[in-house]
């Protein structure tokens, strides 16, 4: 029976969040390309990208705490709620500095809803399914991403660009009523379990293991960042329509969706820190190449493997963090793992934009796929007695 009601849950539970995450994947590839429009240099754009991941990173250790206390239904509609509103701003800025403020508060809104939603998947699911629980939902999350980039793209070419920001929150809006009316209470399908004390952050990031997969993922986002933040502009030198840049984010998102749930199957049979470390190493080798490249097909063919490498190791990285959040605090230790991302993407536009204005695009890329690199040595440094 509980197997039954959970996988309902999370079947509902994954429509909710990839429809979510669509709109946020519209706006994706436009909010860079968008700053530019309104006079943003590369360390102004950067400076955009990164107040979305400030938010996040600022406080997702409160919010995953709260969360573990006072349950997860809640925390997600409002979110979803606060993230439908924030959405129609973005058509109002005469300035890029304006872009600030909204990417800010955007930031904090959409980190009510993954996050908890990703513990909220970890708490239903049976013993020994950990990996394809989390698998489908984190797949959710990218098929959304993924239809959302060419949706962008196709909209900003045939409507306009403003088209774009409606039709998220539009989404938004109605993923949050589905919560709502479809999601049934918290206590229906994992009882108390989000009020039990979760670790204080000392105390988890005390953990051997967790640091390590925290600062994977700090130095995973900061490289790739600087794919998902500079292709746009990359492709704008290589002459590429929006339409184009939306169809090689897709694509690379796709592949990540689509081997969410094998991987994740894999994940629960094998040792997850495997998966980890094959598939950042791979991430790193496909970023460098990206620079050295011109034209679509090849740029297209990249971001196929770099889709692939990420689809590989991430179902390993949220088996580990699941299995030690069931003891510390579920989604203290998702929002945790979720600020490790955001302050990586913090720093990635950052440095990306001042490596930019520099040096040259060429050398964004090439430093991204170091510190993607540096991200696998550190794995295999902390993780090398996980069993």
């Amino acid at each position: 029976m509980m197997n039954n009601s959970s996988s309902g849950v999370l079947f509902l539970l994954s429509i909710a969040v990839g429809v979510a995450m669509m709109g946020l994947g519209i706006i994706w590839p436009l909010v860079p390309v968008y700053a530019v429009e309104l006079g943003a240099g590369g360390t102004m754009v950067g400076l955009i990208i990164a107040s979305f991941n400030f938010s996040r990173a600022l406080f997702s250790p409160f919010t995953g705490g709260i969360s573990d206390r006072w349950g997860r239904k809640i925390f997600i509609v409002i979110g979803l709620f606060v993230y439908a509103g924030i959405s129609i701003l973005y058509v109002l800025p005469e300035r890029a500095e304006t872009l600030i403020v909204i990417r800010f508060f955007h930031g904090l809104a959409s980190l009510l809803v993954v996050p908890i939603a990703m513990a909220l998947a970890a708490d239903i699911a049976p013993p020994r399914k950990l990996g394809v629980y989390m698998g489908t939902l984190n797949m959710a999350v990218m098929v959304g991403l993924g239809f959302g980039p060419a949706m962008g793209g196709a909209l900003r070419d045939y409507l306009g660009i403003n088209a774009a920001f409606y039709t998220m929150g539009a989404l938004a809006f109605i993923t949050c009523l589905l919560v709502m009316i479809f999601i049934p209470p918290d206590v229906r399908y994992y009882g108390n379990k989000a009020k039990s004390k979760p670790y204080s952050i000392k105390k988890i990031l005390s953990n051997r293991i967790v640091l390590g997969i925290f600062t994977m993922r700090f130095f995973a986002a900061s490289g790739q960042g600087a794919v998902y933040t500079f292709l746009p502009i990359l492709a704008m030198q290589l002459d590429l329509s929006s339409t184009q840049v939306g169809i090689i984010l897709t694509m690379n998102i796709f592949l990540i969706a689509f081997l969410q749930r094998p991987c994740g199957r894999l994940a629960d049979r094998i040792n997850p820190k495997y998966l980890v470390i094959i598939g950042t190493f791979a991430s790193g080798v496909t970023v460098f190449g990206m620079p050295l490249v011109d034209g679509f097909i090849f740029i297209l063919g990249l971001n196929i493997l770099m889709g692939i490498a990420n689809g590989i190791s991430l179902p390993g990285g949220l088996v580990i963090t699941g299995r030690l959040g069931r003891e510390m605090g579920m989604a203290s230790i998702m929002s945790l793992n979720d600020a490790a991302w955001s302050l990586g993407m913090i720093v990635s536009p950052i440095l990306s934009g001042i490596i930019l204005d520099a040096f040259g695009l060429s050398y964004v890329f090439i430093i991204g796929s170091l510190l993607i690199l540096m991200g696998g040595i550190t794995v295999i440094i902390f993780l090398w007695h996980y069993e």
